[in-house]
């Protein structure tokens, strides 16, 4: 929005007119917003007072409020007190203000020579008397002609081309994201803070990658989001928590009905729920969005978890085609999950999926290196990866077990704690909430917890009993075992997504989820591959043949590799989950009717009975 002010017979209206001709911007003339009594008063020579000038301020701020929302436009005002300007920017951060300024004679000159205007050139003084000259804006001397004005006027003023989406977070991610947009012909605005220690990440970024003439960057948060096309599409790649909330404060003066904000961090889904309820009254849209594949997804393509209103998937529905990873198919590996807390909640699944095959690779290497040297064990997992077990972490791991620092490899110089951020706690508490059996996920967050107590593992472990001799598992066992924890890990996690949905009224479309999750994502995996066939065909992997046959069959070798750790005394806690859901969902009949007549005896919590209706209820005087 770009204001002209000076005193009368300046060159406001002609300058505006010009520069409205050169952008294609819409002109407006504060004069024609006089009412007529003012008009009257100035033409009869007589010069208005505040209490005139009042209900004239007031209606020029509600239009420029209204023509800033609808892109660009030019306003001639006289507007000569600080005041006044004051008054017309109250509520809106993006004018920029050109300052006319020239000599008392050459403005009489010219207002003595113009006709068909009300002002009459008596006033000109009174106007020189109060004119209150701003320190900021463009000034420009009126002895130059129009054109020049408005060359000087454009050479700091012309916009890029407004920005089809803005990257708010310029870490890793952010800048990843952001650059796949911009490879990908998407008109892209980048903005970071200025804090100490940042003010030059935006500077740098641009810098690098000068490549890219779509990107614009910005440190000033009311310039970034003047930026942006309407909707005005921001992606937010910040730290979750409190963080998120402190920028949408930020965020709301500056925004209008219909714009969208998307999380596409790792926020709590309960968070993100609160957040689309809260902007939803000001009609403002927020979106949890997953986004699995790290640094290299960000940058070269992601999966991606959308979850908010239809309309906001219908927004940026190309946006995700672009930049998202693509499946063997060439179908982008995008898809909504649902509404509000929807798209973090299935990402938070996701990264409790990633936790449990992360542990259960970490299980397999502590036996396989306990028999075998690193070689040896790097070529058992590199042939287990061209089979039907290959998956990304799988073929990470035997790259790391390769990578050497001198004559050492760099897996033993790394201390055993393996630190966690909250999406695997979350999927625990989640599933704890819900109903859900997740053991699985849950065995490997304390596998992570328990690791961190080392000082404490130190000292317990001359206590630790020793195996009575050293016995080999073969290998085949050990695939076997492998296979089957993992179908337990995925059939638990998408268990997981179906309880929620049915909770929340989200959409469950498992063929779609693990579609997504064969290209892009961390524990994208041949597996997942096979589950996209298999859910087309029944949504529950316990009432599909095919997986619970591949159960049966390799049931034998995870009891096998089970009896291995407890005789050579190496924990495996996500092995051995996976193993006792898998009998006990099997088992009929389950020790939990005692647990119940425990319940029964000392709290009066009544039981069902096996030979009565399943509505009735019994207790007992037990004593």
């Amino acid at each position: 929005m770009i204001i002209i002010m000076g005193v009368s017979g300046t060159g406001k209206t002609s300058l505006g007119k010009y520069l409205s001709q050169e952008t294609g911007w819409p002109f407006y003339d504060a004069d024609d917003f006089h009412p007529e009594t003012n008009k009257k008063k100035m033409s009869s020579g007589f010069q208005l007072d505040d209490a005139d000038r009042a209900p004239w301020l007031t209606e020029l701020a509600e239009k420029i409020n209204l023509w800033s929302e609808e892109g660009q436009a030019i306003l001639a005002c006289s507007a000569l007190k600080e005041r006044y300007r004051e008054s017309l920017a109250a509520e809106n951060s993006s004018i920029t203000w050109v300052v006319l300024n020239g000599s008392f004679d050459r403005i009489k000159n010219r207002l003595e020579n113009r006709g068909n205007h009300f002002f009459n050139a008596r006033l000109l003084q009174s106007q020189f008397d109060v004119l209150e000259l701003p320190n900021y804006g463009i000034h420009l001397n009126i002895k130059e002609t129009i054109p020049q004005l408005a060359s000087s006027v454009l050479n700091k003023v012309q916009p890029l081309p407004l920005a089809t989406i803005g990257v708010i977070g310029m870490g890793v991610m952010g800048q990843g994201i952001a650059l796949n947009c911009a490879e990908n012909n998407i008109s892209t605005a980048v903005y970071n803070r200025s804090f100490p220690g940042e003010e030059k990440v935006i500077e740098s970024f641009l810098s690098k990658n000068k490549a890219f003439k779509n990107l614009s960057g910005f440190t000033d948060l009311n310039a970034f989001i003047s930026s942006l096309e309407r909707p005005r599409k921001i992606w937010l790649m910040i730290k979750s928590g409190p963080a998120i909330d402190g920028l949408i404060e930020e965020l709301l003066p500056l925004l209008s009905v219909g714009d969208i904000i998307v999380d596409g961090g790792n926020s709590h889904y309960p968070d993100t729920q609160r957040r689309a309820q809260e902007l939803q009254k000001k009609k403002i849209d927020f979106v949890g969005c997953g986004v699995s594949g790290g640094e290299v997804g960000a940058r070269n393509g992601a999966s991606i978890m959308f979850g908010g209103s239809t309309d906001a998937y219908m927004a940026f529905n190309p946006i995700l085609n672009k930049i998202a990873a693509k499946d063997k198919a060439d179908v982008p590996c995008q898809s909504y999950m649902g509404k509000e807390g929807a798209g973090h909640f299935v990402k938070m699944v996701h990264n409790g999926i990633e936790y449990a095959e992360m542990q259960l690779l970490a299980e397999t290497f502590a036996v396989l290196a306990n028999q075998m040297s690193y070689p040896e064990l790097v070529a058992v997992l590199q042939e287990m990866n061209q089979g039907s077990e290959a998956s990304y972490l799988l073929e990470i791991t035997a790259e790391i077990l390769q990578k050497k620092e001198g004559k050492h490899f760099l897996v033993d110089l790394i201390l055993d704690q393996a630190s966690s951020k909250g999406t695997g706690m979350w999927s625990s508490s989640a599933a704890l909430a819900l109903g859900s059996v997740n053991t699985m996920m849950s065995a490997s967050v304390f596998a992570r917890y328990l690791s961190s107590f080392k000082t404490e593992r130190v000292a317990l472990s001359v206590r630790k009993p020793k195996a009575k001799k050293q016995v080999d598992l073969d290998v085949k066992s050990l695939i076997e075992a492998y296979r089957f924890a993992r179908i337990v890990n995925h059939i638990q996690g998408f268990n997981l997504i179906e309880n929620a949905s049915q909770q929340y009224g989200w959409e469950y479309n498992p063929s779609e989820t693990a579609r997504i999750w064969t290209q892009g994502c961390i524990i994208r995996s041949r597996l997942m591959e096979t589950l996209v066939q298999a859910f087309k065909t029944e949504k529950s992997l316990f009432n599909n043949t095919a997986i619970l046959d591949l159960l049966k069959g390799n049931e034998a070798g995870a009891a096998s590799l089970i009896h291995h750790g407890v005789d050579q005394k190496i924990a495996l806690d996500c092995y051995s989950s996976a193993y006792n859901y898998w009998i006990a969902m099997c088992s009929e009949s389950l020790p939990a009717n005692l647990i119940q007549a425990q319940r029964d005896f000392f709290g009066a919590h009544t039981y069902r009975r096996v030979d009565k209706p399943f509505e009735q209820t019994f207790h007992t005087q037990w004593q």
